[in-house]
């Protein structure tokens, strides 16, 4: 059956209502009557760009219904709704050509694609909406600049924690996220907080279920700190206020980027207690369990340097710890060793290498320097920075981590009933440990581990 068709495409659906598409199906069924045309077939393409090139399914069963001679008529609201690229629109006029397709559009009238004054229309209209596209695209990359340098928000959507302007804190998310800093802070892994969370009925942005992925996204958003972040990297302050101090931020971005937490249970659900906390003696590389003669073991990651079995190094490096939280003076590893002033140094020296950073931005929005001078001089001043936040970063928080371990009058029944994650988080804050090769004979011999406390 040889049928009139009508094609509709929005390149952006913010609300997902399809507003926009319905209102070019309007007008152009409206067209179609006024022709005395029957519309049998409507193709859409709702959010979807013609400019990007990735696949438009509407569009290309158009195409195929075209070649069968399913379409011999053809309605768009504007031609730039069919193509915005020189390419799309060749294969398109070749095909309209061999099928003997009729273009209308409701705002650009008729596209003779049959005669060569047609087609050249066709493409000086494409070409135009080509350079629309892109001198766009220009305009949002420059003003995405400009808000970053002024540390105003981009567009997209509701950050979870705030309103939608985006400035103005949601108290009753920002407690989530609060909670979220101080439990990670206290060694718990995102997995762990997004179990809790579900359970909790407490839903994202978006009204969905917490996902890993997510959380760790919220949780390492520099939004949250009162900062502005421009092509993924972190620049100076923004023009809203902060969910949590910047030093808080950056020590959970720490924590969040230490390749010790990498710690995928096996098939048994089983949390390794050393696994990226206990390094080798020989090479300082970090231990991880396999398999040694059919038995666990820890083993060095760059070579064969080390090989002690999993389970006898944990019931010691256990008994380490709980003999030292039991003792009388245990109240003391709750107070943060004094740094000399260290930190607050380093805090200081990055906040002026930040200004820097500032102002190179402020000068590139400005037209004073080029992407290529930014380029430089963020490439010099980003290692920089990056090593003064980790000196600046305040440490774990030690009551937090420790909780009831201190104090206890059954320390290793504590120990017990403590989680995986959070015993790791106690040995990683309490000891270094250096494991080297043991000595022949049966039994576990503690020979050759080295522990130092922190």
């Amino acid at each position: 059956m040889v049928t009139t068709a009508v094609y509709v495409r929005i390149s952006s659906d913010v609300t997902g209502e399809g507003l926009g598409v319905g209102r070019q199906e309007a007008d152009c069924r409206a067209f179609a009557d006024r022709h005395g045309w029957e519309v049998g077939q409507v193709y859409s393409d709702n959010d979807a760009s013609a400019y990007s090139g990735k696949p438009r399914p509407g569009y290309e069963q158009l195409l195929k219904d075209i070649e069968t001679g399913t379409v011999r008529t053809l309605v768009a609201w504007h031609t730039d709704r069919l193509h915005r690229s020189p390419k799309e629109l060749e294969r398109f006029i070749d095909l309209a050509e061999r099928t003997g397709l009729r273009v209308e559009t409701v705002k650009a009238g008729r596209l003779d694609l049959a005669s060569a004054s047609g087609r050249a229309m066709a493409r000086t209209l494409g070409a135009w909406a080509r350079f629309e596209s892109e001198h766009k695209s220009d305009r949002i990359r420059r003003k995405l600049a400009e808000n970053a340098a002024a540390g105003r928000p981009h567009g997209g959507m509701r950050p979870y924690g705030w309103e939608p302007d985006k400035r103005t804190i949601r108290e009753s998310e920002a407690a989530v996220i609060r909670e979220a800093y101080q439990r990670v802070l206290a060694g718990e892994p995102i997995r762990a907080l997004v179990r809790d969370f579900n359970s909790r009925g407490l839903s994202n942005a978006s009204g969905g279920e917490w996902k890993h992925t997510t959380l760790l996204g919220v949780l390492r958003n520099a939004r949250q700190a009162g900062l502005r972040i421009h092509h993924g990297e972190v620049g100076g302050d923004a023009d809203w206020a902060g969910i949590v101090p910047p030093e808080t931020w950056r020590a959970v971005e720490r924590v969040l980027s230490d390749p010790s937490r990498v710690t995928t249970p096996g098939r048994a659900g089983r949390l390794n207690l050393l696994s990226g906390i206990a390094t080798c003696a020989v090479c300082g590389a970090p231990l991880r369990v396999g398999h040694s003669r059919n038995v666990k073991a820890y083993r060095c990651v760059a070579g064969a340097h080390v090989s002690r079995t999993r389970d006898p190094l944990e019931r010691f490096i256990t008994q380490v710890v709980v003999e030292r939280l039991g003792r009388p003076d245990a109240a003391r590893l709750l107070v943060p060793e004094d740094d000399g002033g260290a930190r607050e140094a380093a805090e200081l020296a990055a906040e002026r290498v930040r200004q820097r950073l500032d102002d190179a931005a402020v000068s590139f929005a400005a037209g004073r320097l080029t992407t290529r001078q930014l380029e430089v001089i963020t490439g010099t001043l980003r290692p920089e920075l990056a090593a003064l936040e980790a000196a600046a970063a305040p440490p774990p928080d030690r009551a937090a981590v420790l909780g009831a371990l201190v104090g206890a009058g059954d320390v290793a029944a504590v120990w017990e009933r403590t989680p995986p994650d959070s015993q790791r988080a106690v040995v990683s804050l309490l000891m270094e440990i250096r494991v080297g090769r043991g000595r022949r004979g049966p039994g576990f011999d503690p020979f050759g581990i080295t522990i130092e406390w922190k």
